[in-house]
């Protein structure tokens, strides 16, 4: 009995091991360093650091005017992971925020691998179902979210939704409502920590229940009350924890929700063809002539559907081989739905998109769905491919030797290209000593100005730094936006010069413009490019030299004065 109780903590530590030595360059210097890239991470290092301000401030969590100051942000529209920002709040507060994100990071791969490892044992016995948990929560999707999207390397959702609905549609063991409560906290849960995961798990798992119903045609009747009780619990539970941040963010104020278009572009963010088979630079085991394919790929921050041919190939054995079994019949056929969709609304091959429409057009329609992006999919076609793995290396009659060899071969290929992203945390020490000339709450500008055109996050990091002293008018965010003309020229003045570009005057009434915005300080931080020529830009506004302290530059707008009204 303990042998059996402490294998699930083995496999635990040995995922946590093996990710903590994929992010190894940045584990050696935590505070000082992110894992990942330098844009997208410092999103998710201010969702931490806006949690434990707004539990000690008293704000809502689910709203900010911290960032598109005066109009806002509701947090929700901009993955804000924020059950794990409330969760990781003591490292925060304690450690910094640049380590709760490498903590979160670290865990996020590790805890999902082992979801999947719990999940998996329901077919496989535990050995098998830990490969399975390794395919999963290191599939060349998660490691390449894990460079950016935290929010989406937390995926402990869909193998727990595995999990439950096996007991719920197949298995029938256990009381119909406990089981429905426990699935309706879960979703309540991923809720407060991605919504995408969720929207695309439930997407999926209703294709597979009638997939499900096709396959098994004759237990339908028997088994539908049972699932109808369970099923009608967790929507019941689900609607009743999610309600409130369902309506603030679907009615409340800053929601985007009436929008006619998508967030994201529709057909870019999709899966390739080629995709499945050709590594690009984020393999360590790729070579000249992929690279150039896949760099026509469309949507390139989200090239994570590599599965390699020889992974492809073992689970094509794993149907072939076992093509009587139901399990291998579902599994097959929901994984061939998914890479249909994720394929998108057409289908492209190595970036040409081909007349054909595709399933993905009715679903990219649709107000819940239309803003998930396809590629995304390819989470839930790794966890399929993993109970193929999985049932391979349980049922097999191969010597070990033999086994471990097929898996190395199958696995080498995802290997991530090494060593791992990692950026610099530096910071100027005007923010990280807290930028004490700021009275408390008083709005900034801030140049470079953090948008996606300025092609930079770093002031909603030196903001996070500064521990929220300020507001600012300008966020990498999905917001709706009443900022003037007056002030949109100006930022898009300010952001011109922050890429070493050449930018027209400003009108004369600027300091005026930014006065009347409630904006109190203009800071110049450090920039690639043009920073001397910002600094003398902004002295022609304000008729003035800047103030200088800690590595910045700045000048307080003041309120009115001659010539505002």
């Amino acid at each position: 009995m303990r042998r059996l109780a402490s294998f699930p903590v083995a496999v635990l530590g040995a995922y946590v091991v093996l990710t903590v030595g994929l992010f190894a360059n940045t584990w050696a210097h935590p505070r000082g360093r992110w894992i990942g890239y330098d844009f997208d991470p410092i999103l998710f290092i201010w969702y931490l650091r806006w949690m434990p301000f707004a539990l000690a401030h008293g704000h809502n969590p689910l709203v900010s005017d911290y960032l598109n100051f005066p109009d806002g942000i509701h947090l929700m529209w901009n993955t804000s992971i924020l059950l794990p920002a409330f969760v990781l709040t003591p490292v925060t507060v304690l450690l910094g925020v640049v380590v709760a994100y490498n903590v979160l990071s670290t865990l996020a791969v590790a805890l999902s691998a082992w979801c999947a490892f719990f999940a998996l044992r329901r077919y496989v016995r535990a050995p098998a179902a830990a490969v399975g948990g390794l395919l999963y929560g290191f599939s060349s999707f998660m490691l390449v979210q894990a460079a950016n999207h935290p929010h989406l390397t937390i995926a402990v959702f869909p193998p727990l939704a595995l999990l439950l609905l096996d007991e719920i549609l197949v298995r029938q063991r256990r009381s119909p409502a406990a089981v429905g409560l426990l699935l309706g906290v879960v979703a309540a849960l991923q809720l407060l920590t991605g919504e995408e995961i969720l929207a695309t798990t439930v997407l999926v798992a209703a294709i597979a229940v009638v997939v499900l119903a096709l396959l098994h045609r004759d237990a339908v009747r028997a088994r539908a009350p049972y699932a109808a009780r369970a099923l009608g619990a967790a929507a019941l539970v689900g609607c009743v924890l999610g309600a409130y941040p369902l309506a603030r963010q679907t009615f409340g104020p800053q929601h985007v929700f009436a929008r006619e278009s998508p967030v994201q572009v529709r057909g870019t963010y999709v899966l390739d063809v080629l995709e499945l088979v050709v590594p690009s630079p984020r393999q360590e085991l790729t070579f000249g002539a992929a690279d150039r394919v896949a760099a026509k790929f469309k949507g390139q921050s989200e090239i994570g559907g590599y599965v390699g041919l020889p992974l492809l190939v073992l689970a094509l054995v794993v149907v072939v081989l076992y093509r009587r079994d139901r399990l291998v019949q579902f599994v097959a056929a929901v994984a061939a739905i998914v890479v249909l969709l994720a394929l998108g609304p057409r289908p492209n091959v190595a970036g040409h998109s081909l007349p054909l429409p595709l399933p993905w057009v009715v679903p990219q329609r649709l107000p819940l769905l239309q803003s998930i992006l396809p590629a995304r999919l390819a989470l839930l076609l790794f966890l399929l491919l993993a109970i193929l793995v999985a049932l391979f290396v349980d049922r097999t009659r191969l010597r070990t030797p033999a086994v471990v060899a097929i898996l190395a071969v199958a696995f080498a290929p995802l290997l991530p290209s090494l060593p791992f992203p990692s950026s610099a945390s530096a910071s100027p020490p005007f923010f990280t000593h807290g930028a004490r000339p700021f009275t408390p709450g008083s709005v900034a500008l801030v140049v470079p100005i953090a948008s996606v055109s300025g092609g930079t996050t770093r002031p909603m990091l030196w903001q996070a730094k500064s521990g929220l002293r300020f507001r600012m008018p300008e966020g990498v965010v999905i917001a709706p936006s009443t900022a003037s003309p007056e002030l949109e020229l100006v930022h898009d003045r300010l952001t011109a010069l922050g890429r070493g570009e050449r930018a027209p005057a400003l009108p004369s009434g600027t300091r005026c413009t930014l006065a009347r915005r409630g904006i109190d300080w203009v800071v110049v931080g450090p920039m690639s490019a043009g920073r001397a020529t910002t600094i003398a830009y902004l002295e022609r506004v304000f008729g003035r030299a800047p103030a200088r302290a800690g590595g910045v530059a700045y000048w307080s707008v003041g309120r009115g004065g001659r010539g505002c009204t």
